[in-house]
């Protein structure tokens, strides 16, 4: 019997491999830097000087790439949700990841050393993750990216204590005493701020929360409670049992006790089932989903899209309050993703080039693998990804502040995708 763990066998990586755009290294290979992404911007997206400065043609920057990295290759491990309850967002998760070492691996590596992504499948649940962590545990980089949902994450925690853990999970909050694990995403309530932000400028008053009864979906709750009422407004909230396929009571309690905006704070196929209720009972009102969904493989698993379904996370579509230089990188990062990847961005996507920009950032500026030097860098330095300044100091956590979040409103097909709000929730 297979191992559980995945590293993915050949057979699997080319599975998503074709139904995610990713090439394998060598084909990709046989492609263009030119065709591929602008040199200007791989030099944006690829970590501070990662790219060689002096480089303006294509041609030239792959040859110089070549030849400056010929040390030992740097392996990153990577826990993810291929299948399971969130299966769709660990395979955006893995194609984010995967596009973003590409570009700094055509930049030249970092210090002349390529960097190679060791993946493991999480099944989104904590056991297997736990089998993971344990697989994964003293690569060469001494970094393991935490691309997976809450309560695998933590399964895996207790066997990463001697590397350096980058998180994407907005929920998890690693505090200051977990000194080697860090988040990479703001925290819950930076989404739930937007969410709030999208009810007060369209006038409403009262959000209704469905959540999931475990972490993911009680973390939310709290965030968005919190946020709400520091603005002024109202939250109700009925629970859902995690793999429950029929939450029309909950909802229809919901509209009942006065929700204006369904928020859906929960994950993958739970999500999925709330957005399939509310189709069933025609209910009209905006449907916000969190952040882990705002992805195309999660619209591919509803049965119907509502009209006026949204999403709020990192995939920025909504530029209010970001200053013109930001725009342009991310915007530059949303066209060359698309190009190279044959599908749009999303916020899994794009969570885990946050995630491997952090990490790759501290590889680059610490010059090795030390833990204790990266964590120190974590905690001191100033860390540029996709246009943002963003620090690892919010008081008490292991958790990255000046990370930006917007609402997206999805489109009418999954094939559509995610894209700015038309109008107003």
């Amino acid at each position: 019997m297979q191992d559980r763990e995945q590293v993915l066998s050949e057979r699997e990586e080319n599975k998503v491999s074709r139904k995610f755009g990713i090439w394998r290294e060598e084909s990709s290979r046989r492609l263009s830097l030119r065709s591929v992404l602008p040199v200007a911007a791989v030099t944006a997206l690829a970590v501070g000087g990662a790219a060689s400065a002096g480089v303006t043609a294509a041609a030239a920057s792959t040859a110089h790439a070549k030849k400056k990295a010929s040390k030992t290759p740097w392996v990153i491990g990577s826990l993810v949700d291929v299948t399971g309850t969130d299966a769709a967002g660990g395979a955006a998760q893995k194609a984010g990841i995967t596009y973003y070492i590409d570009q700094v691996n055509k930049a030249g590596g970092i210090h002349g050393h390529k960097l190679k992504l060791k993946f493991c499948d999480t099944q989104s649940i904590p056991t297997a993750a736990a089998q993971c962590a344990q697989q994964l545990t003293g690569v060469n980089s001494h970094i393991v990216l935490a691309q997976s949902i809450d309560p695998p994450t933590r399964g895996a925690l207790p066997y990463l204590g001697k590397d350096l853990v980058v998180a994407v999970d907005p929920v998890l909050m690693p505090t200051s005493s977990e000194k080697n694990v860090f988040q990479a995403t703001g925290a819950g309530q930076v989404v739930a701020q937007a969410l709030v932000n999208g009810v007060k400028a369209a006038h409403l008053h009262t959000i209704g929360v469905l959540y999931t009864s475990d972490t993911s979906g009680t973390n939310q709750l709290a965030a968005a409670q919190k946020v709400a009422q520091a603005a002024g407004l109202t939250v109700v909230s009925q629970s859902q049992n995690p793999g429950s396929t029929d939450v029309t009571p909950q909802l229809v309690q919901l509209r009942s006790s006065g929700a204006q905006v369904i928020y859906l704070a929960s994950v993958g196929t739970n999500t999925a089932a709330a957005v399939n209720s509310y189709a069933t009972l025609g209910m009209s009102q905006p449907l916000v989903v969190g952040a882990a969904n705002v992805t195309d493989g999660f619209l591919h698993l509803v049965s119907k899209i509502p009209p006026h379904m949204f999403g709020v996370s990192q995939l920025l579509q909504d530029h209010t309050g970001l200053k013109p230089s930001a725009i342009r990188v991310f915007d530059a990062y949303l066209k060359s993703f698309k190009t190279t990847m044959h599908e749009p961005a999303d916020t899994q996507t794009t969570s885990a080039v946050y995630d491997g920009c952090v990490a790759a950032d501290a590889l680059k500026s610490v010059n090795g693998t030390s833990v204790s030097r990266l964590e120190k860098y974590f905690k001191t330095h100033q860390i540029t990804c996709l246009g943002s300044n963003m620090r690892f100091n919010l008081p008490g956590f292991n958790v990255i502040t000046g990370q930006p979040a917007s609402l997206a409103e999805a489109g009418s097909s999954a094939t559509s995708g995610w894209g700015p709000v038309r109008g107003k929730l």
